[in-house]
């Protein structure tokens, strides 16, 4: 897989997951004008118990479908592959859902504040464990490289989800419930169509030596991405516990909105990054790709950052009523903090294609997320809202930055630092910019922050940030006409 390769997956998952995540931010409107302020800080409760879940219930079966597709389809075993770890994901989905209504029934009490919260427990169990299988048999067509494929099943996943949750939502007015119905409907769906179009031909399987194997090496990552949503989730937990679950609508709503830089840029990387990693780990080469992904990867998040400021503070107007305005300043705190997330995905995966111990990752991880829950028990009842960014940032700094060292421990690669600098001195230039423009008149707004943003754009042309080479081949990927397997 070629850099250029790279780059064009990049894009193609960045359109896949946009479309599987299009309907989060499309329905926020939807929420905060069908929900009264508690009923939407409620759902964001909701919905990330719906994301813990899922980590439980995928028990790392996506990587390790990724990871070992290339052995398994040698041995012409991919079919028992697939079908081990899907079986996995639905035995762990009744684990999850037996737990929710035993140990941890008192505490979906406490949080979601309801005395009879089995309802909502049966619901979220459901419609989590659709999603999450939906999610592991989309993976396939992530380790058969068909971009393609994946990008037109997230779409229309989204739209089917937003006419779903218009319905139940709107139309007959559930309320929450009612958008757990259109969540466990739209992906009961997707769980009938994706078998019918993957399972054909695969002679589809299981096995238990295989069983054994998937576990050993999936089960620490349950450890890894559960500390990853701690560091950026806990917040919403402790918010609800000490403060109002209308302080926890609006610091939600700014984290969604500032989560759409790992949705649009972070996420998609991670998807090519992966793959690219294991196929080519032997590869001399690879490791001067890695570098030029890295300094890329800044250098787009820088971009994307000022493109969320900006259009968050042209549209939050528009997607929420007048209570959740301070959502804006919720966002450009949160930003820095994410942006360390694509850090952690090159550590991460270096780590794993290097030495395969997946035990490490869980370990570290599992350590900043005590870390982080800590800090927000200590500043949050101080601080408010602000002791929440403080601990969620510091988490995601400090969890790039180890795992990035630890990737080049393992496999050392070179960092361009005057041009990563140049990328990230530009981030810091929009960050203090929006901050000072957070009061201005909308008016004064655009025009200072559209100059500056072509002010970028001159800097980066005067200092020749990209090499000559290197505009060669973005002039090839944009005017080439790439063919990918459906």
């Amino acid at each position: 897989m070629s850099l250029g390769l790279v780059v064009k997956n990049t894009t193609i998952y960045a359109l896949g997951i946009i479309g599987m995540r299009m309907a989060a931010f499309l329905l926020i409107p939807l929420y905060t004008h069908s929900l009264s302020i508690d009923d939407y800080g409620f759902w964001a409760v909701i919905q990330l118990t719906m994301q813990l879940m899922i980590i439980f219930m995928g028990s790392g079966m996506q990587i390790g479908l990724v990871r070992f597709t290339k052995e398994f389809k040698e041995k012409n075993q991919y079919g028992e592959l697939l079908g081990t770890s899907s079986l996995i994901i639905f035995v762990m989905g009744l684990i999850v859902t037996m737990a929710s209504f035993t140990f941890f029934l008192s505490f979906f009490r406490k949080i979601f504040h309801l005395d009879a919260a089995q309802p909502y427990i049966t619901m979220v169990c459901f419609a989590t464990l659709m999603q999450s299988l939906v999610i592991h048999l989309m993976t396939h067509y992530r380790a058969e490289e068909k971009v393609l494929k994946f990008m037109i099943i997230g779409v229309s996943s989204s739209l089917i989800l937003i006419l779903s949750n218009w319905f139940f939502v709107c139309w007959l007015k559930l309320g929450v419930m009612g958008a757990l119905w259109a969540f466990g409907i739209t992906y009961l769906i997707f769980l009938i169509y994706l078998p019918w179009d993957i399972f054909p031909g695969l002679r589809i399987g299981i096995s238990r030596h295989l069983i054994t194997k998937l576990l050993q090496f999936g089960f620490p990552l349950i450890f890894a991405d559960l500390a990853l949503l701690v560091l950026g989730g806990a917040s919403v937990y402790v918010l609800s516990y000490f403060i109002s679950l209308e302080v926890v609508a609006v610091y939600s709503l700014g984290a969604k909105l500032a989560s759409i830089l790992q949705i649009v840029i972070i996420l998609p990387f991670q998807l090519a990054f992966g793959p690219f990693i294991f196929l080519n780990m032997d590869k001399t080469e690879t490791k001067e790709t890695i570098s030029k992904l890295f300094t890329y990867l800044t250098l787009v998040l820088a971009v994307a950052f000022f493109g969320i400021l900006f259009g968050s503070r042209l549209l939050l107007p528009l997607i929420a009523p007048p209570e959740y305005s301070w959502a804006f300043l919720v966002i450009l705190l949160l930003l820095p903090g994410t942006a360390f997330i694509g850090i952690y995905f090159i550590g991460e995966t270096l780590l794993l294609g290097a030495v395969k111990k997946t035990h490490i990752i869980g370990f570290v991880m599992t350590v900043f997320a005590i870390i982080s829950i800590g800090l927000n028990y200590l500043l949050i009842p101080m601080m408010q809202w602000y002791g929440a960014v403080i601990a969620t940032n510091f988490s995601f700094v400090l969890s790039g930055l180890v795992f990035l060292a630890l990737g080049k421990k393992y496999f050392p690669f070179s960092i361009e630092w005057k041009r990563v600098s140049v990328a990230g001195g530009i981030m810091m230039f929009f960050f203090l910019l929006f901050f000072v423009l957070d009061k201005v008149p909308l008016l004064t707004f655009t025009l200072i922050s559209l100059l500056a943003g072509l002010g970028s754009i001159v800097i980066l042309c005067r200092l020749q940030f990209f090499s000559s080479g290197e505009r060669t081949l973005l002039k090839e990927l944009l005017q080439r006409k790439t063919t990918y397997e459906i």
